[in-house]
C-alpha cells in the first residue's frame, strides 16, 4: 500500500511523452489499497464541460475510472490550468474531486495535499482571476463558448504566460525566491502545527523540501517541483518517516 502524488505535469496534448508516461504508471504501478492525488495542473488546459478535452483525454479519464475499479483511492485537486473537472467522468466514476485541497488519514498518519494556487495571499491579481474563473458567471459562460475557441486561447495564453515569467522558483531573483519560499513554508508549518505529518504542493514549480519540529512534533513539507524538468513525483508508503521522490520512468 502506498501514496503518490502528482502534479504540474502541464501536458500539452496526447502526443506528449508525459501523457503516455503517466497512462503507463496508473495502468502498470498501481494495485488496489494504493492511493494516487493529482493535485492540479495535470493538464495545460483542462475545461471538464467541454467535449474537447474529454475526448482528447480519453484513455487518460478511462485509465483512472479502471484504477478506481481494482481498488485505487483516486483524488482529483483541480489547478489554475484544470477546473470544472466534475463534467469530465461519466457518474458514479469513484473519482474523488476537490476543488482546493484534501486531507488525507492512513496508517496514523495525516496527510495535507493542496495544489498550492491559493498560498500566496499577496497575490491579489492571481486570486482575483480565479476567484473570476470559478464564478457562476464565467463558468455559464464557458458552457457556452465553442469548446476550440477556448482552447485556442488556453494554447495562446500559456505561450504568452511561459515568455514572460520564469518556469521555476530557482530562476526567480533570490529575494523574491527567498519570499514565495518562506510564504508556502509558513503555510506548510501552520497545517503541520494543526496535526498534519506531511504537507504536499505544487504550482510554484519549486523543488522545495524541509522538516519541521514542532510542538513536540515532526512534520514534512515537500513541493512537487516540475515534474517535465525535475522527472520525478512522490511517494509514502506507511511506515516510512518521510515522503520520497521517485523518477516518472518516460516510455
Amino acid at each position: 500500500m502506498s501514496v503518490y502524488f502528482v502534479s504540474d505535469l502541464h501536458i500539452w496534448g496526447p502526443e506528449d511523452p508525459f501523457y503516455f508516461a503517466l497512462l503507463a504508471f496508473i495502468r502498470d504501478q498501481l494495485k488496489s489499497g494504493d492511493s494516487l492525488v493529482l493535485a492540479g495542473d495535470i493538464f495545460d488546459l483542462f475545461i471538464g464541460s467541454k467535449g474537447i478535452y474529454q475526448t482528447r483525454y480519453e484513455e487518460l479519464l478511462l485509465s483512472l475510472n479502471q484504477a478506481v475499479q481494482k481498488g485505487v483511492d483516486v483524488h482529483f485537486i483541480e489547478g489554475n490550468h484544470d477546473f470544472l473537472m466534475s463534467c469530465a467522468w461519466i457518474r458514479p466514476s469513484g473519482i474523488q474531486l476537490h476543488s482546493e485541497s484534501v486531507s488525507i488519514e492512513i496508517h496514523g498518519k495525516r496527510i495535507f495535499v493542496a495544489h498550492g494556487d491559493t498560498v500566496d495571499r499577496s497575490d491579489f491579481g492571481y486570486l482575483f482571476l480565479r476567484a473570476l474563473l470559478r464564478s457562476a458567471l464565467v463558468q455559464g459562460a464557458l458552457w457556452l463558448i465553442p469548446g476550440h475557441w477556448l482552447d485556442q486561447f488556453g494554447v495562446w495564453s500559456s505561450r504568452r504566460s511561459r515568455s514572460r515569467n520564469p518556469l521555476l522558483v530557482s530562476q526567480l531573483p533570490i529575494e523574491r525566491r527567498e519570499a514565495l519560499r518562506k510564504v508556502y513554508r509558513s503555510f506548510a508549518a501552520e497545517r503541520i502545527s494543526q496535526g498534519y505529518d506531511f504537507v504536499v504542493m505544487g504550482h510554484c514549480h519549486d523543488l522545495d523540501e524541509m522538516f519541521f519540529q514542532l510542538d513536540g512534533r515532526v512534520g514534512q513539507y515537500v513541493n512537487m517541483g516540475f515534474p517535465r524538468v525535475h522527472g520525478s513525483i512522490l511517494s509514502w508508503t506507511p511506515g516510512e518517516n518521510k515522503i520520497h521522490r521517485q523518477k516518472l520512468r518516460m516510455l
